[in-house]
């Protein structure tokens, strides 16, 4: 992952994320590139870290191991994989990525000693490019997975329903859930080359009438132009998420303003209008993940 990449995803994505947490990323990454530190870690390759460094792993009795190696890993075990932040699909010095996090899943979900996986979820969201990895892991996950979230939004509230088998709160206190819905965001700097002297031209192929389409449409009609991107990119992958999270918790209240359109709940309302299904603590969770191995094995 360079940094390349990672300019990339940020200013041509598509996000399921809150306005202010994708400003205050833009931000974040502007304001960073400036020091003499971060410009040198951007510079190298970004590796991502093993999987097993990033695992914690907890006994039977709910005691944490700490293991060098898989051979370390006691019989039952569950492991614990932390999911905090904003995420994108590849991981980078600034930001965790899907493909980290799955690698992570993959580890555990195919160590033998390991009986279930524990999530912890706190994140606003991320890139629409992230979800599909999580989708696809909860095809073939053969394990029992919970998920105790402080924050579940957005990107993160898709996740944790492509994953776990139960979503848990963690607290009554900061935990939110929902914020079902998609946004894109971009900046024109149009005036700021004018202002500079440079005037761009570009030229397409008579074969070539609907490349960059709607772009070049928002240029001369920017209502005509924000409708198309909405009725051919953002309302399509809206519906996907919604039906998605609609499958996966058909109690859900969907008549309740907001909860399929874009609100946020704390803990309590979330229960209630059957967005999760219970609330707890890392503890209460781990508990739980323990019970659903025992299902699972029998």
């Amino acid at each position: 992952m360079n940094f390349k990449t990672l300019l990339y995803e940020l200013s041509h994505g598509e996000w399921l994320m809150s306005l202010g947490h994708l400003n205050q990323l833009r931000d974040s990454i502007l304001t960073g590139v400036t020091s003499k530190h971060t410009m040198s870690q951007t510079q190298q390759e970004y590796k991502r870290p093993e999987a097993i460094d990033c695992i914690s792993f907890y006994n039977e009795d709910g005691a944490r191991v700490n293991a060098r190696n898989v051979n370390e890993i006691p019989e039952g075990s569950v492991a614990v994989v932390q999911v905090v932040g904003g995420m994108m699909k590849y991981g980078s010095w600034y930001m965790i990525g899907a493909d980290e996090v799955i690698a992570q899943l993959d580890f555990a979900n195919n160590l033998r000693n390991v009986a279930a996986i524990l999530m912890y979820v706190d994140g606003p969201g991320g890139a629409v490019a992230a979800i599909a990895p999580f989708i696809e892991f909860g095809k073939r996950k053969r394990k029992p997975v919970v998920a105790v979230c402080d924050n579940a939004l957005s990107l993160h509230f898709w996740m944790v329903h492509a994953v776990a088998d139960h979503v848990m709160a963690d607290n009554i206190i900061s935990a939110r859930f929902g914020s079902t819905g998609v946004m894109s965001s971009w900046m024109d700097f149009k005036k700021y080359w004018e202002s500079l002297g440079i005037e761009e031209h570009a030229v397409y192929a008579d074969e070539s009438t609907h490349k960059n389409e709607i772009w070049r449409i928002m240029d001369n009609d920017p209502v005509k132009g924000e409708r198309m991107l909405i009725d051919m990119h953002l309302s399509p992958t809206a519906k996907m998420f919604q039906d998605f999270v609609k499958d996966k918790m058909p109690q859900m209240k969907q008549s309740v303003e907001g909860v399929m359109t874009g609100r946020t709940f704390g803990a309590q309302e979330a229960l209630a209008n059957g967005m999760i299904h219970s609330i707890g603590s890392l503890q209460k969770g781990m508990e739980m993940a323990q019970m659903l191995a025992e299902v699972n094995n029998n």
